[in-house]
């Protein structure tokens, strides 16, 4: 009901209480909303529903130093939708790199 009208501080403190169904309603919507700013906070706090959606609308914007921010914090999802992203652009041997390598300390992709 809460997602169904859009209530997102409805949905928020019902995820914040640990209803998945509420933090995945929520994730979606913030999703749907472009609110990458909010999915960040969330994902920051362990919200792996809100990690899922922020790596996917960075990638849906081809936003390949918000996907590697993410991935240099740890964010596995991140690291994925970086990869995919570089091969799509036809960036091969670099998502071949990062696959192998990870990051390097300054956030580039290895040169080896």
């Amino acid at each position: 009901m809460l997602a169904g009208r859009g209530d997102l501080a409805g949905l928020a403190a019902r995820a914040d209480e640990g209803d998945e169904y509420a933090t995945r309603e929520l994730a979606g919507l913030l999703a749907k909303r472009g609110d990458v700013d909010t999915l960040r906070a969330r994902a920051d706090e362990g919200d792996e529903h809100a990690a899922r959606e922020l790596a996917g609308l960075l990638a849906g914007r081809g936003d390949l130093d918000g996907l590697r921010a993410r991935t240099d914090a740890g964010d596995g999802i991140a690291a994925r939708q970086l990869i995919d992203l570089l091969s799509k652009q036809g960036r091969g041997k670099e998502a071949a790199l990062l696959r192998q390598h990870g990051l390097n300390p300054d956030g580039s992709i290895p040169a080896k």
